[in-house]
């Protein structure tokens, strides 16, 4: 299922490195160097059965659609979990929910993929970064999220 968000002027907000307070072990190198994307994307096998997709988006490796419903609500809130050059956040439409809304699915989201941080799927994954002319490498080894960047493929 693909989600599309209604509007214009979309932004990345509640990026998983403002919202993490006690970084657990595995995320403390991603976080600080930037490609908590990998670690994001590592997880998501883990979390919602199944395997994204690379981002159609330049500089970016995730850009996975989700859909939020609240207990007892039939009312489906979509969001996107995507990364700008690794930093990864979450991009709500800019006509809705409100702030208070956005920021409790945030904090559910994170903290569901917080709940078993080490347990990841290993994946390469290769994105260009057309503005600085390189190659973006994620992956994930034998547990461990990478990054590096090359110039040529």
């Amino acid at each position: 299922m693909a989600v599309e968000l209604d509007g214009d002027g979309f932004s990345s907000g509640f990026h998983l490195c403002d919202v993490v307070c006690e970084r657990p072990a595995i995320l403390l190198r991603p976080i600080e160097f930037q490609y908590d994307a990998a670690w994001v994307r590592a997880r998501l096998p883990f979390v919602f059965d199944f395997t994204p997709h690379p981002a159609e988006a330049e500089k970016s490796l995730l850009e996975a659609g989700f859909v939020a419903v609240a207990v007892g609500s039939s009312v489906g809130i979509p969001f996107l979990c995507t990364d700008d050059y690794g930093r990864t956040g979450l991009v709500f439409s800019p006509d809705g929910p409100d702030q208070e809304t956005q920021t409790t699915i945030a904090a559910a989201f994170w903290s569901l993929l917080l709940q078993s941080p080490d347990d990841l799927a290993d994946f390469d994954a290769t994105v260009y970064h057309l503005g600085a002319g390189v190659w973006m490498h994620f992956g994930c080894k034998n547990g461990e999220p990478t990054y590096r960047e090359s110039e040529g493929g």
